[in-house]
């Protein structure tokens, strides 16, 4: 390699890394404007998907009860008629509601948020 290349690719490596070197500076001035708390992106935040799921009620079963089941069969549920619905978001309980008709769908009205102090003693 000739000095002349040598040079060329020095001045590269250097717009690469000043390039690089900016680009850190400003991550590091938002993080700094912010504070002390964690810098979170709220249009990543924003796109993490979670799941959604309501639960009508619970029934344990034996593997040799569920084997035992027929088209037509009647599963008794723990929960009693009229008893709100539970909502669970990534499997902890968020909020409890009433059932409703939108259009030809069923929906959800909440009725009651679980309280986050609640929810961080369901997880544990």
């Amino acid at each position: 390699m000739t000095n002349e290349e040598k040079g060329v690719q020095e001045n590269n490596e250097q717009t690469i890394l000043g390039e690089g070197s900016e680009i850190a500076a400003d991550n590091n001035r938002d993080v700094a404007d912010q504070g002390d708390s964690q810098a979170i992106d709220k249009a990543l935040l924003n796109s993490i998907p979670v799941s959604i799921s309501v639960e009508l009620g619970r029934k344990k079963l034996k593997i040799s009860e569920l084997m035992e089941l027929q088209k037509g069969a009647v599963v008794p549920l723990d929960s009693l008629a009229g008893e709100p619905l539970q909502v669970f978001v990534n499997d902890t309980l968020l909020a409890k509601g009433d059932i409703v008709l939108i259009d030809e769908k069923y929906g959800i009205k909440l009725t009651h948020i679980v309280p986050k102090t609640e929810r961080l003693k369901s997880t544990d």
